[in-house]
């Protein structure tokens, strides 16, 4: 049986563990190893190694120090005692230590034996941290400029499920986000409410937010959004021919001017057919039409923003 005496440490410091070997026979077994294996990241602290409280001098070769040429009584246990040394290149996190014991053939004896030491994080050499801002992007750059103020009340969301508020300045800060991977680093992933934007506002950088994270490092992840001009264009079985989903020809000729509108402004277009004696499946047909006969008067007019189309439905009621 292997245990740590101590559940959890820090780098730079000793971890404790203790080896027992039990025999259960009546006769003396002579002509026992024990090979101790350590995890990466720790060494063998010399001179601390004991076998029944007296001090001995193990082999040690790398991860692997070596207790030979034991002798167990019958019906009797042994103890070796050893301590190791948690260096910087430890990471945070769980290490198991293992242990076996063979006989003079190299057979093990009994199962691999196991033991786990926790080495705790350290905020400024291992957590990674985020510090941000949601702010009223005025120009719609995707990049916050000097004078553009942030936005208060608005709630961003990691993928554990922390929600965190913006102050009044529009401000953020996730402390010790993640522990990232101390040699590369690691991807965090944050998520903005748009739901909480102040009303007519829409976001103008991308969302989810995805930045890298470095351990001990702090990183920005910020969030633009802009007061939009929304374009509403209602529709109604009337506008179209027949049972089709062809627009009537002087409706057909507005389109024209709908593009035109458009272009005057970076503008959202909401697509909306309000009408209550309409087919639903009729219905969702003309608007995925429009939407396509739209997109593709904007692409030859010569799509000067990316247009987003929404659209809305309250038929068949």
């Amino acid at each position: 049986m292997k245990q740590s005496l101590l559940r959890t440490i820090r780098r730079g410091e000793r971890a404790p563990y203790a080896i027992r070997v039990t025999n259960n026979a009546n006769s003396t077994v002579s002509g026992i190893t024990v090979t101790d294996t350590l995890p990466s990241g720790f060494r063998y602290v010399e001179g601390s190694a004991t076998v029944d409280g007296v001090k001995v001098a193990p082999e040690v070769n790398g991860l692997r120090v070596k207790f030979d040429k034991l002798t167990v009584g019958p019906k009797s246990e042994l103890v070796i005692r050893l301590q190791t040394l948690a260096l910087s290149s430890a990471g945070p996190g769980q290490h198991v230590n293992r242990a076996v014991v063979m006989d003079e053939t190299g057979s093990p004896l009994a199962p691999e034996a196991r033991a786990t030491v926790e080495i705790l994080a350290e905020p400024v050499f291992d957590c990674g941290e985020i510090i941000g801002r949601v702010f009223d992007d005025v120009n719609r750059n995707g990049y916050q400029d000097e004078g553009e103020p942030g936005l208060p009340g608005v709630r961003v969301a990691t993928v554990k499920g922390w929600l965190i508020t913006t102050d009044r300045h529009g401000r953020f800060h996730v402390p010790c986000a993640a522990l990232p991977d101390q040699r590369i680093g690691s991807n965090f992933i944050m998520k903005l409410d748009t739901r909480t934007l102040p009303l007519g506002y829409r976001l103008t950088t991308e969302n989810p937010r995805v930045v890298r994270l470095t351990a001990g490092k702090m990183t920005k992840l910020n969030f633009g959004a802009s007061i939009g001009r929304v374009v509403r264009l209602d529709l109604k079985d009337a506008a179209f021919e027949g049972t089709s989903a062809k627009l009537k020809e002087q409706w057909a000729k507005g389109i024209d001017q709908l593009i035109a509108v458009l272009g005057k402004e970076e503008s959202v277009l909401r697509l909306s057919y309000i009408d209550a004696g309409a087919d639903p499946q009729l219905a969702k047909e003309r608007i995925k039409e429009l939407r396509k006969l739209i997109g593709e008067r904007w692409q030859k007019d010569g799509a000067r923003y990316r247009l987003e189309i929404e659209t809305r439905m309250e038929v068949g009621q």
